[in-house]
């Protein structure tokens, strides 16, 4: 059913950049259009393009995991190693943007699991806060040791999100709305769970949480699962 959803949301979406490009090629098939607007046309093309392989990309992503096609290669990662990476990778966009943010978690925490796919899926959600905040907000990572699980949590006070559009941004300003489909697709091939808590005009809560099963079991080592 989230599948057949998110195909469905989708061919939604492909209509915009779609219809977009067919204006762009008709204009540029004007005889009299100056080459400055040919240079510019050019490039809003190149945009649509962009954003149309970002999103067959991500559908790509979501019925490969969904279809158990993808191998994770899990290891016990340290998470504050693997959010200051995330941290890293928006930094320059938040310094421009005139946004914060704020890590919070003990060091020592670890947790199994794939570390570029996991990575990907924080990614996801991390750049859908900043989509959705103004300048001066702040977006906080936090993670911690919950007794059988580890729980990752990205806040932000932005412009909410409708109950009604869980699964993809109305508002959106910069993306197309896959990320979080995407973000829950690989959280639950980790066997965790993503919860989002949102207030319109407050800001958004998503909290995705990993069981730990050797704690279940009564062992702490990672090299077991």
């Amino acid at each position: 059913e989230f599948l057949k959803n998110t195909i469905s949301d989708i061919s939604h979406q492909l209509k915009t950049p779609l219809a977009a490009l067919n204006i762009y090629n008709g204009l540029l098939h004007e005889e009299d259009i100056e080459a400055s607007s040919v240079k510019e046309f050019a490039d809003l093309s190149e945009q649509e393009l962009d954003r149309m392989e970002t999103l067959v990309q991500s559908l790509l992503k979501i019925t490969r995991l969904d279809a158990g096609s993808v191998t994770l290669e899990k290891g016990a990662e340290n998470v504050a190693d693997m959010l200051r990476d995330v941290e890293l990778h928006f930094a320059y966009r938040a310094k421009q943007e005139h946004k914060e943010l704020v890590l919070s978690g003990p060091e020592e925490v670890l947790l199994f699991c794939d570390r570029d796919w996991l990575t990907e899926a924080i990614d996801n959600i991390v750049k859908n806060a900043l989509d959705h905040t103004e300048s001066g907000d702040a977006v906080h990572i936090t993670w911690k040791a919950l007794p059988n699980a580890v729980q990752i949590a990205v806040k932000d006070n932005g412009c909410g999100i409708h109950p009604e559009d869980r699964s993809r941004f109305s508002q959106d300003k910069q993306g197309i709305g896959l990320g979080l489909p995407l973000a829950k697709t690989i959280v639950e091939a980790h066997s965790g769970t993503i919860e989002v808590d949102s207030e319109l005009g407050k800001g958004t809560t998503f909290t995705m949480n990993f069981l730990i099963p050797t704690k279940l079991a009564g062992c702490f080592c990672f090299s077991c699962l």
